[in-house]
Formats: C-alpha cells, structure tokens, sequence
C-alpha cells in the first residue's frame, strides 16, 4: 500500500515542484506577509526588558502607546507567596539587586535560591532550574519583574491587558512597601489540581496611581493543560489605549465571524436546491466550524461564563480541540469535491478515520489529549501539501480556479502553521487562521464569479437563441404529432376494413358448415362429418385469434369504450358453463358451478363476455382428463366475485406477476401443455382494469390455479336491463331470446318481407338461402338501391351491412328514418366490426354481430319481427 502511494506521488512531486517554480513569487509574498504578521513589531524607542528589569524612564504611553512586557522575567518555581510574603521576599530580592544595570542573575548569586530567568511570553515545559531538572508542564510558579519611571496622571491612568495565561493567573503590585491586589486574576490560582481553577478571559485592568517603582508579581497555576505558563504577552499602556486595542480587535474578529457565518449560509442554501453537490456542503461546514474555533480561541463564548468553573473550562476546550479536528478532514473532503485526485481519494478514508480517533480521546481531560494534538496537526500538514499538490495538477489540467485555490491553500497552510506553533507555545504572534481563510474564502469567491460568468454568458447565448429552438422544436413536435395521427387514425381505419374483410368470410365459411351439417345442401356421409366438425372448430378458433388481435389495436390506440348496461352475470355465467358441458364430457372433466342467483353488475356485456369465456377456454385447455373445473359466483355486500378454478399445471411463481402482460407466455407447466399467442390474458385484465374491477391469481405448481374477478354489484329492483324500454341491440354471441311454435307460425303464416342490403354478393346470397324459406326476401348491393326498394315495397325488415359503397349502412337507416312513410321499418345492422360508433347504435333498432351462424341469424330475425311485433299498438 506504501509503495503504491509513493509510487502515484512520485510523478505528482515533479509537477508540484514545477507549479511552485511558476508560482515562486506568490509563494514567497505570502508567507513573508505571515512572517511579518507574526513577528513582534517593537520600536527602537520603547523599553525592554533585561534580566529582570525594565525602565520605563522619558517614555510616554500617551503618545508613543502601550508596552508588550517581553523579555526575562524572574521565576520562582512552584511557590505562590502570599500577599503578607511578598514584601519580605522582594526586599531580600532587591538588596541583592544593587546595580541592575551590571548585576548578573540573582539566581545564581543566591546558593538557596529557586529563582532562574525566563523568556515571556512563552510556555515553561522544558525550562532548566538550578537543580538541572526541567519544569514540567503542571505545577506553578511566581514570575517577577522589577520596574522603574512608571509615570501616569487622572487623563491617562495606566492599565494591564492580557489575554490569558495557562490556566490561571493573578497579578500583584509591590510599591514603597506595599503590596496592591491582585489588581487582575484569571480563574483561582492554587497550589494543586483540587485548589486550582482554570479559566480564560481577555481583561483590560487599570492600575492604581503613584507608583512609579516597584515590583510587577505574575503568579501561574497550571493543573488542567499539558502546556503551562504565560504564552500571551501581559501588555501595559493607557487604559484608553488598551481599551481601544481590545474593541478594534473585536470589530476585526466579528467581521471575520460574520463572513464565515453569511459563507456558511450562502453554501448550505446552494446545497439545498443542489444536494449532488457535495463541495457546497463540505464548504458550508468548513466555515462553520472555523466560525466556531474562532469564537473559542478568541475567548469569545468563555465570556458566557464569567465565573471560574473547571467544568465549563474542560467543555469549552473539547470544543476548541475538536473543531480543530473536525476542520482538517472537512476541508480535505471539500478540496477533493472539486479537484478530484486518485492519491487524495486514497487518504479521504484516513482522514476521517484519524480525526475520529483524536476526536475520542477528547473523553479524557485537556491535560491529557492536549500533549498528543501536535501530532495530529503534524498529519494535517502532510494533507495540506497533498492537497497542494493535487491543485497543482488540477493547474496543469488547467481547471476553472485551480490558480485561486491554490494560492488560498497557501494561506491556509501559512495561517495553519502560524496557529499550531502559537498553540503549542513555541511562536509568539496572535492567530492567524481565520484570517487566512478569509483570504481563501476570496479567491472561492473569485472562482465562484468566473463560474457565474461562464453560465451568465452560457443562459445569454440559449435566451437569444431560445424562442427560435423552442419554434424549430414546436413545429418538428407538431409534424411528428401530426405524423402519428396520421398513423393512428391510418392503423384505426385499417383494423376497421380488416375487421370488415375478414369476420365476412368467416361468416360465410361458418354459415356454409353449419348448413352442411345440417344436410341443406343433401345427406352427408359418416366419414365427412368428422372433418367438417373439425373446419367448425378451428374456424371458431380463428375467430377467437382475430377478435383477440383486433381487440388488442384497439386498446393500444385508446379506441375502447363501454356500452354499459345492467349485466345479469348469473345468467351470463350458467350460459357460458352450459356451453362447455359437450366439452367437458369429452375431455373427462368434471365441470361444476356454484353461481348465486340473480347476481347483476353494471357493465358492458360483450367485453365481460369475453373475459369470462377468455378465462373459461383457458381453464378447460389447461385442465387434463379426470380434472375438475369450477364456476363460482358470489356476492359480498356491494361487491361480486367471480372465480373460476382448474386443476391443471398450475403456474411458476416467477410467471405470476408477468402472465398478464402482451405476448407473454410461461416456460413453466402450462406452456408444456398448451400453446397461444399470450394476449388472451392481457386483454381480459385490460377490460376489468375498464370496469374498475380487479384480477387476482392465485396458483400452485402441480395442483392448478384460480383466476378472480371482482367486480361493483348493481341492486336492481326488477332484474331486467335498464335499457329494455329503447331499442334493443343484438349480439350473436350474447342473450338470445327464443320464441315458441306459435309465435313462430304466426310470423310465418304472413311470409313478412325483409330487404337485404349487402355489398358481398356471397353474403347476400347465403342469407337469402337461410331465411328464404320463410321470408319473402328482397335484395340490394348498396346503400342507394336499397332505399329505393324500400321505398317502392315498404318491408317488413331491413337488414343491412354496415360498411358499403355510395351509401353505407348508418346513412342507409337515417335516410329511411327521416321519410316518415317508411320511419315505422325496424332497421339492423349486419356488421362485421367489433364495435359500431355509438351514432350508428342510435340510428338502428337492432345489431347483430358477423360472423354468426344460420341459427343465429334465423333466431335473430324472429326476435327483430316478434319485437316489432310486440311493440305496434294494440299488439
């Protein structure tokens, strides 16, 4: 793994060192703009500090401004005189001070002394005593520095600024024998973890006046944090100075906290309308989270609580520590967002792993986890010059703001570094930080402009050009639309002639059949009658596969609509089961029913027709020798259930959910025993789907299966249809309505006239020969010829075909409709369509369906004459 990385870095180290050379002179300004940041900056003029001691002779606070108080201090280790001990201990001090210009350390002209001099600001971890061991980083310890020509007046009185010191402090006078204090404290300085209180406060404290020489006693605890001692510089000016500095530097620091937070806002805002972009996200919680560590490190939310509390003290550095934990793979996941890299997408893991590791020691005091937090900034600076060298390649790529980012990252890194080694006590400078990020934020923000810019000029160009594509775009809709009408309308009127041109035949071949089955045409012999039954059967067959074809155009050209109408559904279903009786005892099947009674729903009888007998055919198909088939009909309330149940193959719980889509056909057992075209069940579940029903399947491999409909019951108060009192329509394949012998004498004793108008000479033809030998019959080839024989012999019938040349059959019924000498002939229509426009139904007083058979159109003709019949006053 360590190789493989080293060995993708390798060639990326060579362009990263390629992009610095380029870049040199941004490179070395910025850093040299942090270096004299963090430089201390004192005037030639101000006092210093030496061995100890400072004079503060001829200088003028109230011009020149305030002192930073670095330098050596005195240290007495691990002793806190008290206020009463102080004056004696100070005393013996300055008799050994007679000269401080060219007195040497009193430390080591005092064989008992503890005292040693030290650097401050600064941490005392590591500092040599007399005894040549080192301060550790818990104890305490009494910092002393002797001062001369302190001047001041009512106008400018004096004050001391600190921001705080590791992690309590208080601050002594000492002064013409006196001692004055403490004149400024932090938290509750003590002698051991239990007596000693942190605390982190920014204060600005004025002095009392009138003491131009003396001794300044700064005495530290530390017993909560792995670094201990004064880091901040303790600051001496006007109080009207200090007071300034403290407010410009507040005004600095929340102008900062405001651009991160509005930074913050303004990404997670674009993350919303855009969550697949991750980079707003990641930005978003950068800043807030640098937002955050900014308001801890610059004591801001530890003024919340002014009082000394070890509790809040220990919570509110968990915070300062894990925002800065939290930042690093934050950072390092947004700069991956928009520069993708193979090396950082391989560290992406680590990072978050690492940070949620040093996260979790954050369990343990601050004076525990606070000494292994270098080595975690040490991790972020290898990510940092990763990321450098991944903005490096997104440069040579030449990627929209790779510049920007990497010259923001520059900053970053220098702010970074500066705030690690101001922490760990080894600089002394203030934190730069955020300050660095705001810089970043700006060359983001750069970036973000030449984005809007591109796509500024990207919506300009497709505005100007827009209605001209969107016209292009509406008039190519518009032709493709007009296209597919075109075809629509041109596939309609084709399945309508289709429909037309074959049913015809096949009424002619069924009619014929059935004839010579009958011997109409003479005896037939033994060895004919076998395969004239089979011509009926797979006519019947063929029959089926056109209306199942035709049905199915239909439905995909959205062309099926309901005639509805109250369905008697036990009459329907006790029909369609007496028709497979003769089946049934054929194959061996036992065929059983179980239909309540009087059971109607609203519906078009022709389509639930078919979906009956679809489910009916299937059932007996599928059933083998000695099975069993069941109708069942039951009524629940408002709704109805039918059933029907096989004990065939059954079918794979695989096909179940996809049985009822087009042209789809098993591979498990029902397709070893049966073949089809796979659109019977399609059509029925679109025609329930039509009556708002619902189709279930319930089915064992093996053991056989159950098809249900369920369907709205219709509660009628006389079972009869609701259209009974307007003119009726036929079906052949539906109710029939037969008349007995002496109706039928009747009828013939009066030979009634019926016209026939047909434009098939064979189908004029053989329904002449089928009704001739009881009808006085008339015919005509088209629409035109018809209305004149009706006109000059006024018959008794029309029957008349649907689609036909010069004068088709709806036009035929009008015309004869509106003559009110031949208005009283009823008039039905033979068609060959499936369905008949509902203009057409309005027109004719009957319909009969082709192709039927002799029977049917005998039986049909009686019914249309006993109903007119029926129908004339006085009958």
């Amino acid at each position: 793994m360590i190789q493989e990385f080293l060995l993708l870095l390798q060639p990326q180290l060579g362009v990263f060192y390629y992009m610095l050379r380029r870049r040199l002179k941004i490179l070395l300004l910025l850093p040299a703009l942090f270096a004299l940041a963090a430089c201390p900056r004192t005037a030639a003029s101000k006092p210093g500090i030496k061995k100890g001691f400072i004079d503060f002779s001829g200088y003028s606070f109230s011009k020149s401004g305030p002192v930073e108080l670095r330098g050596e201090w005195l240290l007495l280790w691990n002793q806190l005189p008290t206020a009463r001990e102080l004056p004696a201990l100070l005393e013996r001090l300055e008799a050994q001070l007679s000269s401080p210009e060219n007195q040497d350390d009193p430390a080591a002209n005092q064989p008992d002394s503890t005292f040693i001099s030290v650097r401050l600001p600064g941490r005392w971890n590591g500092q040599k005593l007399n005894d040549e061991s080192r301060i550790p980083g818990l104890g305490h310890g009494t910092f002393l520095l002797r001062y001369t020509g302190l001047k001041s007046d009512d106008m400018n009185r004096l004050a001391f600024r600190m921001k705080d010191a590791l992690t309590a402090y208080r601050i002594y006078l000492y002064s013409e024998g006196q001692v004055t204090g403490p004149v400024m404290s932090n938290g509750v300085v003590g002698t051991s973890e239990d007596t000693s209180v942190p605390q982190h406060l920014p204060l600005v404290s004025p002095l009392p006046s009138r003491m131009s020489s003396g001794w300044i006693v700064l005495q530290v605890a530390n017993y909560h944090d792995s670094i201990g001692g004064a880091i901040y510089p303790l600051i001496l000016g006007t109080e009207k100075d200090l007071l300034s500095q403290r407010e410009t530097k507040r005004a600095r620091d929340f102008l900062v906290l405001g651009v991160l937070l509005l930074m913050s806002l303004y990404h997670l805002g674009l993350f919303s309308q855009r969550p697949e972009d991750r980079a707003s996200l990641w930005f978003a919680v950068f800043n807030a989270t640098i937002a955050l560590r900014m308001l801890l490190t610059e004591k801001y939310i530890q003024g919340w609580f002014p009082e000394p509390d070890v509790s809040a003290f220990e919570w509110m550095m968990k915070f300062d520590y894990g925002t800065a934990f939290l930042a690093v793979p934050v950072f390092f996941a947004f700069l991956q967002s928009v520069f993708p890299w193979k090396i950082s997408q391989i560290l992406m893991k680590p990072a978050w792993i690492l940070a949620g590791v040093f996260s979790l020691i954050l369990i343990f005091p601050q004076r525990v986890y606070s000494s292994y937090a270098i080595y975690y900034f040490g991790w972020a600076l290898v990510l940092a010059l990763v990321m450098l060298a991944g903005i490096s390649m997104a440069i040579k790529r030449k990627e929209l703001g790779a510049g920007s980012s990497f010259a923001g990252l520059i900053a970053l890194l220098a702010g970074g570094i500066n705030d690690t080694l101001l922490a760990d006590g080894l600089i002394t400078s203030t934190y730069l930080l955020p300050y660095a990020f705001i810089f970043f934020v700006t060359a983001q923000s750069y970036i973000l402009v030449r984005r809007f810019s591109h796509a500024f000029h990207t919506a300009e160009h497709l505005s100007e050009h827009l209605q001209l594509e969107v016209a292009k775009q509406t008039r190519e809709l518009e032709e493709q639309n007009r296209r597919l009408s075109d075809v629509t309308r041109q596939r309609t009127l084709f399945f309508q002639n289709i429909s037309h041109e074959l049913r015809t035949p096949l009424t002619l071949i069924f009619g014929l059949l059935e004839s010579i089955s009958q011997g109409d045409y003479g005896p037939i012999s033994e060895k004919f009658k076998r395969p004239v039954a089979s011509m009926q059967k797979n006519a019947r067959q063929l029959l089926r596969l056109i209306n199942q074809l035709l049905d199915l155009s239909r439905i995909e050209a959205g062309q099926i609509t309901l005639h509805l109408e109250a369905v008697n559904l036990s009459r329907m279903l006790s029909e369609m089961t007496e028709s497979y009786h003769e089946m049934a005892r054929r194959k061996g099947i036992n065929l059983l029913t179980s239909i309540a009674p009087e059971v109607f729903t609203l519906g078009d009888p022709e389509k639930l027709e078919k979906v009956f007998y679809n489910l009916m055919s299937n059932a007996m198909k599928f059933t083998p020798a000695g099975g069993e088939v069941t109708v069942e009909l039951q009524k629940h309330e408002q709704k109805l259930r039918v059933s029907i149940l096989d004990t065939g193959p059954g079918i794979d719980e695989a096909d179940r959910n996809r049985i009822f889509q087009r042209f789809f056909q098993g591979e498990g057992l029902r397709s070893r025993f049966q073949e089809g075209t796979g659109i019977g069940l399609a059509i029925v579940r679109e025609f329930i789907d039509l009556h708002d029903g619902q189709l279930e399947l319930e089915s064992t491999p093996g053991e056989g299966s159950k098809f249900s409909v369920t369907l709205e019951a219709l509660e009628l108060e006389e079972p009869t249809s609701p259209d009974s009192q307007v003119s009726s329509l036929y079906r052949g394949d539906s109710e029939s309505e037969y008349l007995d012998h002496q109706d039928l004498s009747e009828i013939e004793k009066h030979r009634p006239r019926i016209l026939v108008v047909e434009d098939s000479e064979d189908m004029r033809n053989f329904i002449a020969h089928v009704l001739g030998h009881r009808y006085e019959i008339l015919l005509a080839e088209e629409g035109a010829q018809g209305l004149e024989l009706a006109r000059k012999h006024s018959p008794d019938l029309l029957l008349s075909d649907v689609m036909m040349p010069v004068l088709d059959g709806p036009a035929l019924i009008s015309e004869i409709k509106s003559d009110p000498s031949l208005r009283s002939i009823p008039c039905a229509l033979l068609s060959a369509r499936l369905e008949i426009d509902s203009d057409d139904v309005e027109q004719a007083d009957f319909y009969l369906a082709k192709p039927f058979q002799p029977s049917e159109l005998r039986q049909a003709v009686e019914g249309f004459l006993y109903s007119t019949q029926n129908q004339k006053p006085g009958s």
